[in-house]
C-alpha cells in the first residue's frame, strides 16, 4: 500500500495551509496510509497546544480537532517535531502536545526512503 509522509513547514501565520496539512494527514490515516509527520521551521509552534487551539482554516476547520483525532486514532505512527527548530524558537519538550516527540530530519528521511512512501509538503 502507498503511504504518505507529511512534511509541514508553515506555521501559525498560514492558518489555512497548516490546518489542511493536518486534515490531509487525518484523511491518510483513516485509509491506513499515513507514514508520519514532521513539523519543521515555524510549524514547530503548531506542536504547542495553546497555539494549535487557535489555528483554523478559513472554512472554520480546527487544526486542534484534527490533531486530537490523530492522537487518538493514529497510534504507532511517528509524529516528529524538529529538535533544532524547537531549540531555535525556545520550545521545550514539555511544551509539546503528547502527540509530538522531538525528532530529526534523519528520522523523517528513514521513513521517506521506505518503499511505497510519498512525501506531501505543506
Amino acid at each position: 500500500m502507498q503511504k504518505a509522509f507529511f512534511l509541514v513547514s508553515c506555521g501559525p501565520d498560514e492558518q489555512s495551509k497548516a490546518t489542511r496539512a493536518f486534515q490531509f494527514a487525518k484523511l491518510a490515516a483513516e485509509r491506513g496510509g499515513l507514514a508520519g509527520m514532521l513539523l519543521v521551521d515555524d510549524a514547530a509552534y503548531l506542536a504547542k497546544p495553546e497555539i494549535a487551539d487557535r489555528i483554523r482554516a478559513v472554512t472554520g476547520d480546527s487544526l486542534a480537532d484534527h490533531a486530537a483525532w490523530l492522537r487518538e486514532k493514529a497510534k504507532g505512527v511517528p509524529f516528529y517535531v524538529c529538535t533544532p527548530c524547537c531549540q531555535a524558537r525556545g520550545i521545550l519538550a514539555e511544551d509539546l502536545d503528547p502527540l509530538w516527540v522531538l525528532g530529526t530530519g534523519g528520522q523523517a528521511m528513514d521513513l521517506l526512503l521506505e518503499d511505497g512512501v510519498t512525501c506531501l509538503s505543506f
